[in-house]
């Protein structure tokens, strides 16, 4: 009789450690699906269970719950299986995870006349530490009698920056932007207006304002972003970051993205 129970047994055993273990991936699983990694936190957020404010690199559990200091708070938010998301605050102290803007698109090429100015120049428009953008020569020539300058006050004082040019490339370098008198200013978010100057008169072509980011806190951002999609393909995480950047910093340049990813993660 014991003979014949052994087998039982035996497939019993093994269709519990079956169980068991699947079981186990499946909530292994299923955590993944709402665990969260903090990219960045605009505000303040505090983690109402430990009450400590929340950073970037901690992990965000779906239901846990949060107290968004300030209305505008807000936090940018990644999952390896779900995607990225932005943390907003919602009625009666809940948390909104909003699925986050990615249908964003960063122009290349060349900009051939004042139209594609006026459009590119616009809103806040973010800069890697410096941009090259290629222009038609024949619309916007750049030499000492014609060039681009940029407007922006300090201080009480209005400042005039000639942009510096390599052949038909107008060329916005921050460390050239703020500075006065040769001596540098404090990097500050800030409307400028965009000129060109020929030889016979000075048109405007927008405001908009320039986002020079700090790129030590930037670069850490990204490699959060490379390290949850890491299983992504080049053209899935290069379009997430620069919905990021849109979202979060400003509207990216193409051409000066990808150089600074080529830079500095050998992307």
């Amino acid at each position: 009789m014991k003979s014949k129970l052994l087998p039982f047994i035996a497939i019993t055993i093994l269709f519990c450690g079956f169980s068991a273990f699947f079981g186990q991936q499946e909530a292994l699983k299923l955590s993944s699906v709402d665990k969260y990694k903090v990219i960045r936190v605009d505000g303040k957020i505090i983690f109402m269970p430990t009450k400590t404010p929340m950073k970037k690199g901690d992990v965000f559990l779906s239901g846990t719950a949060l107290d968004f200091v300030s209305p505008q708070s807000r936090a940018a938010v990644i999952s390896a299986i779900k995607g990225r998301f932005v943390l907003t605050p919602a009625e009666q102290g809940q948390t909104k995870i909003l699925p986050a803007a990615n249908n964003i698109s960063s122009r290349s090429g060349a900009l051939i006349n004042k139209i594609d100015m006026t459009n590119h120049f616009n809103g806040k428009y973010l800069i890697l530490d410096e941009i090259e953008l290629e222009l038609s020569n024949a619309a916007y020539p750049m030499n000492d009698n014609n060039f681009f300058y940029l407007s922006y006050m300090h201080n009480g004082e209005k400042i005039n920056k000639k942009l510096a040019f390599n052949a038909d490339h107008l060329i916005i370098s921050k460390d050239e932007l703020f500075k006065v008198d040769d001596q540098p200013i404090d990097v500050e978010e800030k409307q400028m207006v965009l000129y060109y100057k020929s030889s016979d008169k000075t048109d405007k072509i927008n405001e908009f304002t320039p986002i020079f980011p700090d790129m030590e806190e930037l670069k850490s951002e990204i490699q959060i972003i490379l390290d949850e999609f890491s299983n992504k393909d080049k053209e899935v995480q290069i379009n997430e970051i620069t919905a990021y950047l849109d979202q979060f910093y400003g509207k990216p340049n193409k051409e000066n993205l990808k150089n600074w990813m080529e830079k500095e993660f050998k992307f």
